[in-house]
């Protein structure tokens, strides 16, 4: 990937830790690069009954290594 954009790997590094964490979790990476990703938490029969808000997201590294995570808008079909 482009190493002018994060050319120490923190970034990387802080999403590869973050990802891994939420995979614990039962979330599920559907892509991402090295400073962003989409997650999506995985289905259960709770999760299908229950009302939620989001259950996809997106993450995002600052150049910093600090990690954000927000709802993401819904797939189109």
């Amino acid at each position: 990937m482009a190493a002018g954009i994060d050319p120490t790997g923190v970034r990387k590094d802080a999403l590869d830790a973050f990802l891994e964490a939420r995979a614990h979790e039962g979330f599920r990476v559907e892509t991402h690069t090295d400073t962003h990703a989409i997650v999506g938490a995985r289905k259960s029969f709770l999760s299908r009954i229950r009302l939620r808000g989001s259950d996809r997201y997106v993450v995002s590294v600052d150049e910093h290594g600090g990690v954000t995570m927000i709802p993401a808008e819904p797939k189109r079909s």
